[in-house]
């Protein structure tokens, strides 16, 4: 356990015990599948745990603490700081976790805490916010993340990839380069930096900010089994989530179709296959935000990294699993740290 990881466990074991008499101590460290192991003392109580310390918690990194109860370890997530929205979704997987704010989720009845919605110690005033993850900056990162190449093309054809203005280009490649994303050599030209953790920071934000905007809505068809046959090539759409999954790997049975199709074509592709408006449909329709008339060696699936991203949004532990194998097969040799 590093000196930082120490101090952070520190801070969230002191918050524990103000907060409900608690204490976790550490009984062996691990360099392998967790960072160490101990209990929980509640009391007379001691309720083992494998303990996971993170900096910072996003859907990125669910997988991978989801994999402590495939161990049949019960995890202890110790974080700076878990958000409300995490903080539940935690929950409903049923992943136990402390931050240094004093959010709590133990779920070892009698022994049962949740607490949520403490703010982060120590709030920094609110800074600007970066270009690169707002709406439109992310469907820039996205196009550099598929095509690392671009980021030596001219802005104009970024943007028409990433269907954004080319004065955006400009103002998030500054934004890029200031955080460490981008080197920009002179005459040398310009090279994609840390791409990894570009990447995990374009999953959190993603869900949140981009998404959203692109839904339009939730649909049903006669036939339940429709998207086996279906072809969507043709229609400017390409699937996404679950039923990519399952064509990648195999190893999926989709629960919910996920289609990103242009927008224009959104019509003709609900009427192609009798899709009804429906709000606890299984079928999710989204416009698809990168350049689709114009793009290369198109298939009916999306990229990878998108797929990735779906199925970490889910939150669902098979979605999940399904999603650490798409990286390690699809996605983990691009993204070695530099």
């Amino acid at each position: 356990m590093k000196t930082t990881e120490f101090d952070l466990f520190e801070e969230a074991i002191d918050q524990l015990k103000r907060n409900t008499g608690f204490t976790v101590e550490i009984n062996q460290l691990h360099r392998q599948d967790f960072d160490a192991t101990g209990y929980i003392k509640a009391g007379t109580t001691k309720i083992p745990v494998a303990i996971e310390i993170k900096n910072l918690v996003n859907m990125a990194v669910l997988h991978g603490i989801y994999q402590l109860k495939q161990i049949n370890q019960q995890g202890l997530l110790v974080a700076r700081y878990v958000n409300p929205l995490m903080a539940e979704r935690l929950k409903e997987m049923d992943i136990w976790f402390i931050d240094t704010a004093g959010n709590t989720y133990i779920n070892a009845l009698p022994v049962y805490v949740y607490i949520t919605g403490n703010k982060p110690p120590q709030a920094q005033a609110t800074k600007p916010t970066n270009r690169a993850f707002t709406p439109i900056g992310l469907k820039i990162v996205y196009a550099l993340l598929c095509r690392p190449e671009l980021v030596n093309a001219p802005y104009r054809n970024i943007a028409q990839t990433a269907t954004a203005a080319l004065g955006t280009v400009a103002l998030v490649f500054k934004d890029l380069i200031n955080l460490g994303y981008i080197v920009d050599m002179g005459t040398r030209g310009r090279r994609l930096k840390n791409g990894k953790k570009l990447l995990d920071r374009w999953l959190i934000a993603y869900p949140e900010q981009l998404r959203p905007r692109q839904e339009i809505g939730r649909y049903s068809a006669p036939d339940p089994y429709w998207w086996q046959a279906a072809d969507l090539h043709n229609l400017q759409a390409y699937w996404g989530g679950e039923v990519a999954a399952d064509r990648l790997t195999h190893y999926l049975k989709p629960q919910t179709a996920t289609i990103y199709v242009m927008e224009k074509w959104q019509n003709k592709l609900k009427i192609t296959y009798r899709l009804r408006k429906d709000p606890t449909g299984d079928i999710e329709i989204l416009k698809a935000f990168w350049d689709v008339e114009n793009e290369m060696n198109r298939t009916d699936i999306t990229h990878p990294i998108l797929v990735y991203a779906d199925l970490i949004a889910s939150g669902d532990p098979r979605n999940l699993e399904v999603a650490q194998i798409i990286y390690e097969q699809k996605l983990a040799e691009h993204f070695r740290e530099d």
